[in-house]
């Protein structure tokens, strides 16, 4: 092969995606909510960078998350299937007769298979559990991050009002998430 095909062979091959991806358990099915689908899904704990936002992997049981994209009826400018940014995500877990929530609120992070919002937490071990994310769209009092993203209000360029507020749940057992890498 000439060092020009070579050249273009690893090129084209840097860029295709990667086969080997983190398993990602479900937890229950999505909900349309506010102009959004909203997924919950966990994994094995994940190391980020820069170190210090959410607890090392090595202390967690699982990388819990939120796959938040645009509806088609989406009111607030996003495309259908976008990710939607700026939001703030509270969660808390509570396993069948336990007494103590765990609760927490989630970071904006990317990975490989796109941009979501997670945390990695430390479960109460095996078991059925109760989940429960409240999601405040970027201008709620409760997100800290309300006056860094605007909506457009004119009658030309704007956007519908932000959402209200919105809970979703889910029950799932937890039986463990196998071996790192184990995939």
């Amino acid at each position: 092969m000439n060092p020009c095909g070579f050249l273009s062979t690893v090129a084209f091959l840097a860029v295709l995606p990667h086969t080997a991806a983190a398993l990602e358990y479900p937890v229950g099915n999505p909900q349309n909510l506010a102009g959004m689908e909203i997924a919950a899904v966990y994994l094995q704990p994940i190391d980020m960078e820069p170190a210090g936002h959410m607890r090392p992997a090595a202390e967690t049981d699982v990388h819990l998350e939120a796959d938040i994209h645009a509806l088609a009826t989406n009111p607030n400018g996003f495309s259908e299937g976008a990710w939607i940014p700026f939001l703030h995500i509270a969660y808390e877990l509570t396993k069948d007769g336990g007494t103590d929530p765990i609760s927490g609120a989630f970071m904006a992070m990317v990975a490989s298979d796109g941009p979501h919002y997670g945390d990695n937490v430390k479960l109460d071990g095996p078991g059925r559990y109760h989940l429960k994310y409240t999601i405040y769209a970027p201008d709620a009092a409760q997100n800290p991050l309300s006056h860094h993203f605007g909506r457009h209000t004119d009658r030309e360029t704007g956007v519908r009002p932000w959402f209200k507020p919105v809970t979703v749940e889910w029950a799932f057992t937890f039986a463990g998430i196998g071996k790192k890498g184990g995939y």
